[in-house]
């Protein structure tokens, strides 16, 4: 079979990296991106049951954020200032530069109830995580998790929670770092304040403003318990103008990605319910969400 040249490899592999470098690229709407993130399925049938199931799950997404005007999942929340310190821990994957290299990253976490379930009632809670410039200028890593178990088999189970800091949460899909397939998760610490209030965003603010509010984010493998590969600090909250950021699994990079079929499905559901949200009178304070995160870069 014929192949290029080096020389024309390595042009293309340059016009790739500069491409990728662009302010607002990502893969998703790269044609030229067949596989995304999100690792293929080994069969051209898997890939075309996967990308079928991944329209019929956005489509439903898409009528769900038509009729309630608003996000179709973790619709309303509270959105805070944090910073990411990495410790370079032993256990962290060394393929992936965010979580294996030492440092410290501004982010931010919103934290939100993801059906919107009437109180007292619990609900499964939210924990989007936004690593800002992690890769570079405007290239982020998103990390999207949800309450869950303690227990190694209870990471891949979805559990309602009445608190922010009474469960971990978990990413319940995998990741995949050069050859290691993981788990990413946010464990809370037992040394964080947790002060009365009236219900759950109530006692995060108050937990927040004491500056002392800090969750482990943490691997674990596939079958494993959660090791601790870096501390978040949840610090002071933003304005609601941050609450229209889109959030996304395959806004990544520096080696890691998700892996899998139904992270495949995620691929091509995830564009589907995020458009409707904006054509559901919504695209404008997207843009405004998007300028405003640019005013957090210390």
């Amino acid at each position: 079979m014929p192949t290029d040249p080096p020389v024309l490899k390595a042009r293309s592999a340059e016009r790739q990296a500069l491409e990728t470098r662009r302010p607002g690229y990502h893969p998703l709407m790269d044609p030229t991106n067949v596989r995304g993130d999100a690792a293929a399925p080994t069969s051209r049938p898997a890939a075309l049951l996967a990308d079928a199931a991944g329209l019929a799950i956005g489509a439903i997404l898409a009528g769900a954020a038509f009729v309630r005007r608003a996000k179709p999942v973790h619709p309303h929340g509270d959105t805070y200032r944090a910073r990411l310190v990495v410790t370079g821990a032993a256990c962290a994957p060394p393929a992936s530069s965010l979580l294996s290299t030492p440092g410290e990253h501004d982010a931010i976490v919103r934290f939100s109830r993801s059906l919107g379930a009437p109180r007292p009632l619990p609900d499964l809670l939210g924990m989007s995580i936004r690593v800002i410039d992690a890769y570079g200028r405007d290239r982020h890593q998103d990390l999207l998790l949800v309450t869950s178990g303690s227990r190694p088999w209870l990471h891949h189970v979805f559990l309602p929670a009445s608190d922010v800091q009474q469960r971990p949460y978990s990413s319940a899909l995998p990741y995949r770092a050069g050859e290691r397939r993981f788990i990413v998760g946010a464990l809370p610490d037992a040394d964080s304040p947790r002060p009365p209030g009236r219900d759950e965003m109530h006692r995060l603010a108050r937990a927040s403003s004491t500056g002392r509010l800090t969750f482990g984010l943490a691997v674990a493998a596939l079958g494993d318990p959660f090791e601790r590969v870096a501390t978040i600090h949840v610090r002071e909250p933003l304005p609601d103008v941050f609450e229209a950021l889109r959030f996304s699994p395959f806004r990544t990079g520096g080696g890691l990605r998700p892996s899998g079929v139904v992270n495949r499905m995620r691929r091509t559901a995830y564009p589907l319910a995020q458009g409707a949200w904006a054509r559901a009178g919504h695209a404008a304070e997207q843009r405004r969400a998007d300028s405003a995160l640019r005013t957090l870069r210390a």
